[in-house]
């Protein structure tokens, strides 16, 4: 999901350093654990009456399964109770 959103909003001058980016990243995998975190985030999110985009919960319940931690510009866009969101570092 992370890898479709950056190449999606890259201009043409960046594609090189955005590759160069992903090249140097880790991946977790998307598991069935995952997935199954993604629909519970959906659907506790539409109960609260959010609106939560299928890529986001899947992004979540991936760091989730993984005990990671996500870091993100989009914080308000994951407003899960049991996952640690973060923004990036800034220079």
């Amino acid at each position: 999901m992370n890898v479709a959103e950056l190449h999606h909003a890259v201009r043409a001058t960046e594609r090189k350093d955005v590759q160069a980016l992903v090249d140097r990243l880790g991946f977790l995998h998307t598991t069935v654990e995952a997935a199954a975190r993604a629909g519970k985030y959906r659907a506790r999110c539409r109960v609260e009456g959010i609106t939560l985009h299928t890529a986001d919960a899947l992004v979540a319940g991936t760091a989730r399964a993984h005990g990671a931690i996500l870091v993100t510009d989009n914080v308000a866009d994951l407003p899960m109770r049991d996952l640690r969101v973060v923004h990036p570092p800034r220079d």
